[in-house]
């Protein structure tokens, strides 16, 4: 029983962490306190300290030794870099997609993008990383291969990581992802692989432009 309380004593801490991550209330290269953080989420701080741990491991904080653990910080060239092998992995994915485009699967993104629609009329910020992503990943399935698969969905996680910390995503007004998605669907539609390479090609690198670095 107190195994079980532990666990989401540390749950509790990982979430709360994380969303004050993504509404800014951490910034890049802040440091972080076990102490202050235990008494914020009212929680012992060895649920903070294994949240704190996980957290590292997705790339939102850097443990640092002798020093302490802060939010994350890439620097410019790093932050590129993640995005250009995005750009890459997902760009042959929807290359190898474009012979298994089936009507189930026009169906399925316009009702993501239905949901993303939804997320925008209703500025439901939390909701948005998991709608945006899954457009991708449904392309990315279609390709046919899961190691192309579980590369993507790495890059798309880490590229989220830094949406977050420098992009003002939440700034709905100003986000044209939405309405690029709807453009790529739109080449999908008409079986237009080299028109659907390019868009996917440039709204991944667009959304590397679009931080405020």
């Amino acid at each position: 029983m107190g195994k079980q309380i532990e666990l989401n004593a540390a749950g509790l801490a990982y979430s709360e962490i994380k969303r004050m991550i993504m509404l800014k209330e951490l910034r890049p290269g802040q440091r972080l306190a076990e102490n202050a953080l235990s008494d914020q989420i009212g929680v012992s701080r060895t649920p903070v300290r294994e949240a704190l741990r996980k957290l590292c491991s997705e790339g939102w904080v850097s443990m640092i030794q002798n020093s302490g653990v802060w939010v994350a910080a890439p620097s410019k060239h790093e932050i590129f870099d993640a995005y250009e092998v995005r750009s890459k992995l997902e760009t042959w994915g929807i290359e190898k997609a474009m012979p298994n485009i089936t009507p189930l699967l026009i169906r399925r993104l316009e009702e993501n993008l239905d949901d993303e629609n939804s997320v925008y009329l209703e500025k439901k910020s939390e909701s948005y990383p998991d709608v945006n992503n899954r457009f991708h990943l449904l392309i990315a399935e279609a390709s046919g291969n899961e190691v192309l698969c579980r590369h993507i969905e790495t890059a798309l996680s880490q590229t989220l990581i830094y949406m977050t910390l420098y992009e003002d995503y939440f700034d709905f007004e100003n986000n044209c992802s939405l309405s690029e998605h709807t453009s790529i669907l739109d080449s999908i539609k008409k079986r237009d692989e080299k028109s659907v390479i390019n868009k996917m090609q440039a709204h991944i690198l667009q959304g590397f432009h679009d931080l405020k670095i």
